[in-house]
This record gives structure tokens, sequence and C-alpha cells, in this order.
């Protein structure tokens, strides 16, 4: 036999994330956004990762419009505060050396600017 704990979240730790205090209007957003409120002895809580779905639905959407398919891997990079790593992909950075137009024009600048082999 296998339990298992449901991570709740209480409405006031909600209204942290979405800068509300009053329990009415906390309940409001819960219910907009089709979260359901349960009840017992404890008080008003929701499932956390229903919570989780329902505050980063904005970011997966538009994850989604802009990546396709590789959306979970942006999202995954945001969870992990490694967006940088994915960015330096996403524009070519990462092993790629910069090349400069710039040619020296007199013997001493030739000289420290000399490209090496």
């Amino acid at each position: 036999m296998f339990f298992f704990m449901i991570t709740r979240k209480y409405l006031k730790s909600i209204g942290e994330f979405i800068g509300r205090s009053d329990i009415r209007t906390i309940r409001k957003w819960c219910k907009k956004n089709n979260l359901f409120i349960h009840k017992d002895s404890t008080g008003e809580f929701v499932i956390n990762s229903e919570f989780e779905l329902v505050y980063n639905m904005p970011l997966i959407i538009r994850l989604k419009e802009k990546y396709k398919d590789a959306w979970q891997e942006y999202f995954e990079a945001y969870e992990k505060d490694e967006l940088m790593k994915m960015l330096d992909d996403d524009f070519g950075f990462k092993d790629k050396k910069t090349k400069s137009s710039y040619t020296t024009k007199g013997k001493i600048a030739s000289l420290l600017f000399k490209k090496s082999a």
C-alpha cells in the first residue's frame, strides 16, 4: 500500500504570489483561473501543482508561440534559472569567434594585432 501526500498551497500564500492580501480577492482569482478551492479543518487551499500550472500559464503560452515544439526546454531553463544558456544556443554565441573587419595600417599596429596561426 502506497501513501503519498499531495502538496497544498493555502490561500494566504497564493496572495503573496499574485500580490493580493484580501482572501475574497484571492478566491476570485482562483475562480477566474478555474482553480478549485478545497476546504478542511486547516483552512482553504488548492493543489500546489495545479496552482503552479495556472500561475505559469502565460509564460507557457508565450513560449509555445515563440519556440513551438522546443517550449519545454525553455520552460525548464526558466525554472532552473539557466535561461542564459538557452540564449547562447539561440543566437549562436557558443563556440563562435567574432571576426573583426579592422585592418592595421602601420608597422607597430600590425605587430600588436598580429593574428596567431
